[in-house]
């Protein structure tokens, strides 16, 4: 038996059976925990400038890559939302965008920026949006200046319906945007007015059918669980969705994050939410989702147009590469993931003198390629457990058999031409399973934590 073997008998004898204790698909009691990969090293600041010298200048790309544009500037104030973002007008804005052109013509003659091959581009926020026409101009022709983009790459933006304008988007589609994402959250007036979305139903509705005909593809964002929601609303969300012609939507649960607005009012008034009523949420949109013939290509995706890819998501949950432009956001090159600097004056002084320097990183771990594969199948909700040890040489299978054969009974799994597949519940859980799952695969390559002095379990994944 080799120590990989040990480790997992060792694993099960660590958890409940299945990871918790089930009475239903949807009622389960999760032995859930944070986990953080743990063999990753961070760096000391005086280190990262030297770490991305060497990246940029010595390193090997992955064979497909993404970016992502920060923009963190935003008018709405969602009573949801607890993101980084600035409430800039127009000429902070703009001054805003010169940064970015300065720190993108500061890459164009770097060799590992040169060889790699661009799949996807994310304008994220903040509301990207936001721009004028002609910022949203120079930007995009400076990511053609300084990256090989992909003959068919993906290239979104995000914003809110309220900053994009017809005029807008012809400039940015003529740019190279082949995909705009709206978050509307809610088609419902008044739950929208609840959580400060401006526009009414019909409003968002008129907006979405006419932006639906132009040459790209439409996504939005649905979160269930908002306050006035009901199961009706939900259904006539979807049902909304579909009139609008849109490409694909996402469908998220409701994140009550302590910082912000309505997290605090939940707070305040001693109130939760109530697992069983979200969950009720999730199960009609799926069957309206179903019943429009919409295609789910991930655990919160689908799509109603064989065009829509959600490319940049795929990459951004895997190993490849993640160039991240702007500030307070984060990426990954060269097996080095980093966070761009926060402070104002701090990203203006490294764009300033010409470099690329995050404000923190650490280099990935041996067996990141690994997670970063568990990770992304999770957020699929198809793992396939053969092709893991196939790419990887680690017996996969003999780890996760005896906890998916437990989640098959559960009625979270269904084994499907050799690949595992995350039924509706599963996919409502998909969040605490793919964490599981890692927690087995961290055992696997590294033992108990307690064995180590690296383990660390004070950190979550994003897993968006």
């Amino acid at each position: 038996m080799n120590h990989f073997e040990e480790y997992i008998a060792e694993w099960y004898d660590t958890i409940p059976e299945g990871g918790g204790t089930a009475a239903s698909p949807w009622k389960i009691e999760w032995n859930d925990v944070p986990y953080k990969e743990r063999d990753t090293r961070p760096l000391s600041r005086l280190k990262v400038l030297g770490a991305m010298k060497e990246v940029l200048f010595n390193g090997t790309p992955t064979q497909r890559a993404a970016v992502y544009i920060h923009i963190p500037f935003c008018r709405l104030s969602c009573t949801y939302c607890s993101f980084f973002k600035k409430k800039g007008d127009n000429k902070a804005q703009h001054e805003y965008v010169e940064l970015l052109l300065k720190e993108l013509e500061s890459l164009s003659d770097k060799p590992y920026v040169k060889k790699s091959k661009i799949s996807a581009v994310f304008f994220g926020g903040g509301a990207p949006g936001i721009l004028s026409a002609g910022d949203m101009a120079d930007i995009l022709c400076a990511i053609k200046k300084t990256f090989l983009l992909a003959e068919d790459a993906e290239v979104t933006m995000e914003s809110s319906l309220s900053d994009m304008t017809e005029e807008k988007m012809d400039v940015a589609i003529a740019g190279g945007v082949t995909r705009f994402s709206f978050g509307i959250q809610s088609f419902n007036s008044q739950v929208r007015n609840t959580v400060g979305r401006p526009y009414s139903r019909e409003e968002v509705l008129k907006q979405l059918s006419i932006y639906s005909k132009k040459k790209a593809d439409i996504i939005i964002d649905l979160i269930y669980g908002l306050p006035y929601e009901t199961e009706e609303t939900m259904r006539q969300d979807i049902r909304d969705a579909a009139a609008c012609g849109i490409a694909g939507l996402d469908l998220y649960k409701l994140q009550l994050l302590p910082d912000s607005p309505l997290g605090k009012s939940f707070a305040a008034a001693g109130k939760c939410l109530i697992e069983s009523e979200v969950q009720v949420f999730f199960q009609v949109a799926e069957e309206e989702l179903n019943a429009i013939g919409a295609e789910n290509i991930s655990c919160s995706h689908w799509r109603m147009k064989q065009s829509e890819r959600n490319l940049y998501n795929t990459i951004a949950s895997g190993s490849d590469d993640l160039f991240a432009i702007g500030m307070a956001c984060g990426g990954r090159i060269g097996g080095v993931s980093f966070m761009k600097p926060i402070p104002d004056a701090m990203y203006h002084s490294v764009v300033k003198m010409g470099m690329y320097c995050p404000m923190a990183a650490e280099k990935e771990g041996k067996y990141h390629a690994f997670f970063s594969a568990l990770q992304s199948a999770g957020n699929r909700g198809i793992i396939d457990l053969s092709a893991l040890e196939e790419m990887f040489g680690l017996p996969v299978a003999k780890l996760l058999m005896p906890l998916f054969q437990t989640w098959e009974v559960w009625g979270l799994l269904e084994l499907i031409e050799n690949q595992w597949r995350m039924t509706s519940p599963g996919r409502y859980w998909y969040r605490t399973m793919t964490r599981l799952i890692l927690r087995a695969a961290d055992y696997m390559c590294f033992g108990l934590p307690e064995n180590t002095k690296k383990a660390d379990w004070h950190g979550m994944i994003n897993m968006k």
